[in-house]
């Protein structure tokens, strides 16, 4: 009888690890991915810093237009009309802009990864922003600019945009380019439904534990053990998931943006796996304590 519950706990401590790790994963790349944290991710970005690594660099990838050559197109022409760059340095580190751009990269994975019903952005709405803060930006960055030469800079930046930002990929037209079987499976992966049936299936084999593993407290090391080997795993994934987003978000190309999101998202992983490891170091602390306090008694 012993050595069923044993087995049968070991079998319990597996399917917990097991639950816990994938909870954490699909939790983390599924809120991730999510529209407001892709714009939160975005309004921490530096992008004064960031552009400066791709400025008067080819900003296309396989000749398709993106976001980034409007941001060199801004440059290009304030330099030519002999406009500062400080206000083009204004304009894309503006919270204005930061979540025109995280909405537009969010407004996308939303709706594929989580099956989310968002609007694509437009070229329109970009247009809007330059028309309603260019006035505000030209004050906030400090420097004089005639009203030609600001009518200039709004024109050609929206002739850019027209071109590029309406036709960057959308929900719509990446799903066209995959299986609708397999699009189904991962916004089924990414669910609240599979979520809450991990959690309740991760629950369920700890309870059991207790049930079965009570004496001697014993089930402190049944639900430790895979508490650590899920947050070890966790961490481990934390430092190859450049790969993972790199790949996903290759479509927009935004390798500007790129390292921060992949900070982002491996530090979110990192904390995950950290919490459990230190959950498990507490659970191996509590049955070492308890079993010594037991012997002297």
């Amino acid at each position: 009888m012993n050595l069923f519950k044993t087995i049968l706990s070991w079998i319990l401590s597996i399917v917990l690890g097991v639950s816990l790790f994938t909870v954490f994963m699909i939790g983390n790349i599924s809120s991730f991915f999510t529209e407001d944290s892709m714009k939160k991710t975005v309004e921490d970005i530096d992008v004064s810093h960031e552009i400066s690594k791709i400025k008067n660099s080819s900003a296309t990838a396989g000749n398709k237009a993106e976001i980034a050559d409007i941001i060199d197109m801004a440059y290009s022409e304030a330099e030519s009309h002999g406009i500062s760059t400080k206000l083009v340095d204004e304009i894309f580190n503006s919270n204005e802009v930061k979540q025109f751009l995280g909405k537009a990269v969010g407004s996308t994975t939303d709706a594929i990864i989580n099956g989310s019903d968002t609007k694509p952005i437009t070229s329109e709405e970009f247009n809007k922003l330059l028309d309603d803060n260019m006035d505000k930006w030209i004050q906030q960055s400090g420097i004089e600019i005639s009203d030609s030469k600001k009518e200039v800079l709004i024109i050609r930046m929206k002739s850019a945009s027209a071109g590029i930002i309406d036709n960057l990929p959308t929900a719509d037209s990446l799903t066209t380019k995959v299986d609708k079987n397999i699009l189904a499976n991962v916004q089924f992966l990414f669910s609240a439904k599979v979520k809450t049936t991990l959690v309740v299936i991760g629950l369920v084999s700890l309870i059991l534990l207790i049930f079965l593993k009570r004496k001697n407290n014993k089930w402190l090391l049944y639900s430790a053990i895979p508490s650590l080997m899920a947050g070890l795993i966790t961490i481990g994934i934390s430092f190859i998931i450049v790969d993972v987003l790199t790949a996903a978000l290759n479509q927009y190309n935004l390798s500007f943006m790129l390292s921060t999101f992949s900070n982002v998202l491996s530090h979110n992983i990192m904390i995950t796996g950290l919490i459990s490891v230190i959950i498990s170091i507490l659970l191996f602390v509590s049955y070492g304590l308890l079993t010594r306090k037991k012997k002297l008694h």
